[in-house]
């Protein structure tokens, strides 16, 4: 990890407010789960050393809670990283709760506030390089076909698969559930599946995290569905003040481009390969 980056990391392990806030402060919780390069845990000590918060997304909504906290003193505690459903339930139970890049659902719609949208996402269905398709373009394409899928179990893919009648009667397709996306991809280049879903933003980073050549697998077709711009959320229930202090510093420092330039500034590592690995997990969204 560059030194830029690394300075950004650190700050997201500050506790926010001023010496005299620390009583005074309004008590602020937040979540993620881990999905590089949004947010994740980095090792710079190497894999057995204290974790520091770091991504584009986690960076971002750190400096916006640090202009917040300029005008209410705020008492924030370090970023926690949990599964992503254990986030959104603690934040339907708690108030002034923040949770990282959650997609934005009919399902979830009234349990929020949504502040600001923080990530394009882009989820695709992917093959092994050997694995022989048909052409596949459309919902309509997947089924009837015996295709086998693999997916995280509980996922919204697994969901979106059954709600699609895809793998039950009177459908030939097979649903193959593991507990970690990524155990994916050694099973599709074992042939025992021909598909599963992963978020293009981050496919080539956990196949590298594998030891596996990104080379050895095929985009086949996005699911458009799924691809849902993610977002900042906030528990209702919330101080009013907070929310609308949130909501009025997402909107200037998005204007400015400090999202953007983070977004950039973090995939460029990414590609460059400068990033460590995180845990091994990948989020459904």
């Amino acid at each position: 990890m560059n030194a830029a980056l690394v300075s950004l990391a650190l700050l997201a392990t500050l506790v926010l407010g001023g010496a005299g806030a620390e009583a005074q402060g309004l008590p602020v919780q937040v979540y993620a789960d881990t999905f590089p390069p949004l947010q994740y845990p980095h090792y710079p000590q190497g894999p057995q050393g204290k974790a520091e918060a770091a991504g584009y997304v986690q960076q971002f909504v750190w400096e916006v809670l640090g202009k917040v906290d300029k005008e209410l003193p705020l008492r924030v505690t370090p970023l926690q990283f949990v599964p992503l459903k254990r986030a959104l339930q603690t934040a339907r139970q708690e108030p002034n709760a923040l949770v990282l890049s959650v997609a934005r659902t009919p399902e979830r719609e009234a349990d929020f506030i949504w502040l600001s949208e923080v990530s394009p996402y882009r989820l695709w269905l992917y093959r092994a390089s050997g694995t022989v398709l048909p052409p596949l373009h459309t919902v309509a394409d997947l089924k009837g076909r015996g295709l086998r899928f693999g997916v995280q179990s509980g996922a919204n893919f697994h969901e979106w698969l059954r709600a699609q009648g895809i793998g039950q009667p009177p459908d030939n397709s097979v649903i193959e559930p593991v507990t970690q996306n990524q155990r994916n991809f050694r099973m599709a280049l074992a042939n025992r599946i021909d598909l599963f879903a992963h978020p293009e933003l981050s496919l080539e980073y956990r196949l590298r995290e594998n030891q596996l050549n990104p080379q050895d697998f095929v985009p086949v077709m996005p699911v458009e569905e799924l691809s849902l711009p993610l977002w900042l959320v906030i528990s209702r229930g919330s101080d009013a003040g907070l929310v609308r202090a949130l909501q009025r510093q997402l909107e200037l420092m998005k204007v400015a481009g400090r999202l953007e330039a983070l977004r950039r500034q973090y995939l460029l590592a990414f590609r460059a390969a400068a990033v460590p690995p995180g845990p091994a997990s990948e989020p459904a969204r």
